[in-house]
């Protein structure tokens, strides 16, 4: 045995972390035909994305949406209440079988295409070496490989004057283990993970007061759309407090214990459960970046070039460890794009201006493209046109009438920069503009296309010859 443990079982591909991004490495290596081994540290698979955060979150969500239906459509005759007794994994029964599902799928292919997964907490030996060790933190083994993607994701931000007990105060990661369904509920932070925890749990009856550390909410999102979010989030009892955070969190005792928020600002907010969601880290911390000189930055996030590699060229890192966007979509992509460069294959061009953003809230947002405020940056001349959810049969059917679509054009050539959707389906209908915008179409091809009545998709013709019927005006005329 050598000084540098075991001698090392060779790969020509390792993948450090088996969430989405990990396990689009590490398939798209192997179909290319490279031997490869995947290390994950979690007793499954999956990451956070299947097991404690998209998928199990999406699932309460849609609970959320039937109950608050039930509530908010009362129909003649039919009455529904919600039991003292009800807890979250009431709510969460179809999560299980989601969640199982997947990883039998995720399985599946890392066994079809003979990916090698070793359990246990990955370091590097050397920029070629890294060995896995157990719980215990006894080393099991070291693996080689001549490429290393580094896809370990993110967790929640642990500030060390907070207590996470897992009782009154909570994290994205343990929000939905909550031992009891509260009534009263403070969240801190008003990204996209704070304001879709606090719309859900509104709508499932617990009063949210959520605290943003910034002076607007979601400040990169179009500010009409935003403006229908805050009030569609005031109508399900979510108080909203701006620019303000956490003074002093501390227990109140009592049966069951309680949780006081004094703020900067000076609010002295009480609850029965916080949720701190307060941005997230990298987690490189185990990974021994000092031993082949990588130096993330005080976030434990790393920093890669366009082909995602890190400053050793054999070296990617993917996913939430290098920041924005830290979606799965995006890790996946950027999983398969790493390898295909790895290995010389056809990358393909990535345009980050038709990347889908969706922020799974009640009511859901989800855009692509410019806002107005950048346009405006830009210079650029624009023309909006709006569909109204109101003015939409399919909308009055489900009762949201208060969900706009939102389509900005070029001035000039009334070709589609930007499309932004509050409302129901947002997440889904955002696709339909991404195309769009893919295939550069104007305002008058898009009021000119056919959709099936009713249906949401047709706020596309009525956004589309609003504006077509101002570029008119303004000269523009279909090409």
């Amino acid at each position: 045995m050598s000084e540098l443990g075991p001698t090392p079982t060779s790969f020509d591909v390792i993948v450090i972390g088996g969430g989405p991004g990990g396990e689009r490495a590490a398939i798209q290596a192997a179909k290319s035909g490279k031997r490869v081994a995947l290390i994950e540290k979690a007793h499954v698979v999956g990451g956070t994305s299947v097991n404690w955060g998209t998928i199990p979150s999406k699932t309460l969500r849609e609970s959320a949406l039937f109950v608050h239906g039930l509530m908010r459509h009362r129909l003649h005759g039919f009455q529904a209440e919600l039991t003292e007794e009800v807890t979250v994994s009431d709510f969460m029964y179809r999560e299980r079988l989601v969640v199982q599902r997947e990883l039998e799928l995720i399985n599946a292919s890392l066994g079809r295409y003979r990916v090698e997964v070793y359990r246990g907490t990955a370091k590097f030996v050397d920029d070629h070496t890294v060995a896995f060790e157990g719980k215990d933190g006894r080393r099991k083994g070291n693996l080689r490989a001549g490429v290393i993607v580094i896809a370990t994701g993110s967790t929640p931000n642990h500030p060390p004057d907070v207590e996470f007990d897992g009782d009154t105060v909570f994290d994205s990661d343990t929000i939905l283990k909550l031992p009891r369904m509260p009534k009263t509920m403070i969240v801190l932070g008003a990204g996209v993970i704070g304001i879709e925890y606090a719309s859900i749990f509104a709508a499932l009856g617990v009063y949210v007061t959520l605290v943003d550390t910034r002076d607007r909410l979601l400040p990169y999102i179009d500010r009409e759309i935003v403006s229908i979010l805050e009030r569609e989030l005031s109508g399900l009892h979510v108080a909203i407090s701006h620019d303000d955070r956490y003074e002093r969190i501390e227990r109140i005792p009592a049966t069951p214990p309680r949780i006081r928020c004094l703020t900067r600002k000076g609010q002295d907010l009480q609850a029965d459960v916080l949720l701190y969601s307060v941005g997230r880290d990298g987690n490189t911390k185990a990974l021994n970046l000092d031993a082949i000189g990588l130096v993330p930055d005080k976030y434990g996030l790393l920093s890669v070039n366009e082909n995602l590699q890190t400053s050793h060229p054999h070296i990617y890192a993917i996913g939430d460890v290098v920041g924005y966007p830290a979606l799965a979509s995006s890790a996946m992509e950027q999983g398969r794009r790493a390898m295909r460069h790895a290995f010389g294959l056809p990358v393909g061009h990535f345009r980050p201006d038709v990347l889908p953003i969706a922020i799974y809230a009640i009511p859901e947002v989800s855009y692509v493209g410019e806002t107005e405020e950048k346009l405006q940056e830009k210079g650029i001349e624009f023309v909006a046109g709006r569909g109204h959810y109101g003015m939409n049969p399919r909308g009055q059917i489900i009762g949201d009438t208060d969900g706009l679509l939102k389509l900005l054009f070029d001035a000039k050539t009334g070709r589609l920069l930007g499309v932004h959707i509050v409302g129901d389906g947002a997440s889904e209908l955002v696709h339909i503009g991404q195309a769009y915008l893919k295939m550069e179409a104007n305002a008058f091809e898009i009021a000119d296309s056919l959709y099936n009545y009713p249906t949401l998709s047709d706020l596309y013709r009525h956004a589309a010859q609003t504006a077509a019927a101002e570029l008119i005006r303004l000269g523009v005329t279909p090409s």
